[in-house]
């Protein structure tokens, strides 16, 4: 049994690499092609493969088992054990966070001109590239553009747009995504299944969750959980992690829904005791209410889902708000993430931001006007469009008011418009009955029909138009 799952699962060739068909492709056609750049520039998330890949294009390029470079490097030479290891002379790993200045850059430019000692190529890997000063970075950039003939510069960085302009310029720029949820849990399981290590899906997509795309994070997670010796759930993994469970976001969603200021209040309380952080509770309730609002858009989409909470318990709670709340809710926890990252004391904003959450989700749930079952009178009627008119967008209002709601009966409403407007309220039909649906809180979606006002004669024209 490995001890550092993330090291003995750490690819091997360009084969091996995983959620990264661009850079695997691109590569190895450079390889077959003997198209070999003096610089690269390897961008993205941590955990998605940069400082591997850049370790498996050295030893293609110096294999000593071929006699040219190649895609499948034997990884028994010297060569390749030695790049493996660290150890290789002609190969040199450089942390850029403690060798950043300029006479450590100066020192690498001295060393490029030196000769290969057993393979092809000098390759220079400069692990966070980002972190070299201005100085250092305008100290290697003549020798990035124009290196000997047998160097090759791979530049690896986690924060891309810290690269001057004039380095990446002068580079080839690959970039490493963050791996899908189901590309992490695809490979877990495999690891899982070799390793002998007793995780349920469940489990092993709740680790795919938590990583936010990197597949370094995702294993060393696993060799914690594998820790666990027993079948390890879900809420095992989240709890090991840090994070929120399940359970716990359900019962602050759950209090806001019914409006339980007692039962809110003390579920944020037993997080924030539990050692749980205001900002990672609030970041959860924000996958949670971003989920939500994807099942509405979506109902059928569950690989869409990012947080922790089930698809099942999401489609119940979906059901008590509309699409509306759902974005003002989001609008809130976006705003309230900002204020607490500017507040002293976190764990009573976090109270306050809930609670404010709880009053505006309390008022976006009660219906302006009573549900519509039988026909509105004329009164109610006028009232409901004016109040439709002042909720729409400034630039809609002008031409809404050139309407008149004639009958409202359940899901069926009927305007009346003047002959020459009809063109315009037929193109926009659909916008008009989402306006009406938010304004009346109707459950259901509202069709609206369009039909003209008195013609010529003055005699009215009651035929519908839809």
């Amino acid at each position: 049994m490995s001890a550092a799952l993330h090291l003995a699962y750490r690819p091997k060739t360009l084969e091996d690499l995983v959620g990264q068909p661009y850079v695997k492709v691109t590569l190895a056609s450079a390889i077959a092609n003997k198209q070999i750049a003096p610089a690269y520039l390897f961008t993205g998330p941590r955990g998605t493969g940069k400082t591997s890949t850049a370790r498996i294009f050295a030893k293609s390029l110096n294999c000593l088992e071929s006699k040219k470079p190649t895609v499948n490097p034997c990884g028994q030479c010297q060569s390749c054990r030695s790049i493996e290891s660290s150890n290789s002379l002609d190969v040199s790993e450089i942390d850029a966070a403690s060798h950043n200045g300029v006479d450590d850059a100066r020192e690498l430019v001295e060393r490029s001109s030196f000769a290969p000692v057993a393979g092809r190529y000098r390759i220079f890997i400069l692990d966070e590239c980002h972190q070299l000063t201005t100085q250092s970075q305008n100290a290697l950039l003549k020798c990035i553009e124009e290196p000997p003939a047998h160097v090759v510069f791979v530049l690896c960085t986690t924060e891309a747009h810290k690269v001057l302009p004039t380095i990446t310029s002068r580079t080839q720029r690959f970039e490493f995504r963050a791996l899908s949820i189901g590309t992490i849990t695809t490979q877990l399981r495999k690891v899982a299944v070799s390793e002998e290590i007793s995780l349920g899906d469940d489990a092993l997509s709740a680790i795919a969750r938590i990583v936010n795309g990197g597949l370094r994070d995702a294993l060393q997670l696993l060799s914690q959980v594998r820790l666990l010796g027993e079948d390890v759930t879900a809420n095992q993994v989240i709890e090991m992690a840090g994070g929120t469970t399940e359970a716990e976001l359900l019962a602050i969603v759950e209090a806001i829904a019914a409006g339980n200021t007692l039962q809110l209040l003390q579920s944020a309380r037993e997080l924030v005791d539990a050692g749980k952080t205001p900002m990672l509770i609030l970041n959860s309730l924000l996958q949670t209410y971003r989920d939500l609002l994807v099942l509405q858009s979506a109902p059928k989409e569950q690989n869409l889902l990012t947080g922790i909470v089930s698809y099942r318990q999401l489609k119940s709670l979906a059901a008590k708000w509309s699409f509306d709340t759902l974005d003002l809710v989001l609008a809130q926890l976006h705003k309230a993430e900002l204020q607490l990252r500017q507040s002293i004391n976190a764990g009573v904003w976090l109270e306050v931001c809930l609670l404010n959450l709880m009053s505006a989700t309390q008022s976006q749930a009660q219906p302006i006007f009573p549900k519509l079952s039988t026909t509105t009178a004329e009164p109610t009627l006028n009232k409901i469009w004016h109040s439709a008119i002042d909720t729409a967008k400034s630039n809609n209002r002008m031409l809404l008011s050139k309407a008149t709601l004639v009958k409202l009966d359940g899901s069926k409403a009927i305007l009346e418009v003047a002959p020459t407007y009809l063109e315009k309220f037929e193109a926009n039909k659909e916008a008009i009955a989402r306006l009406l649906q938010r304004v009346t809180q109707h459950p259901k979606p509202i069709t609206v029909f369009i039909r003209t006002a008195a013609n010529a004669n003055g005699k009215s024209n009651r035929r519908l138009s839809a």
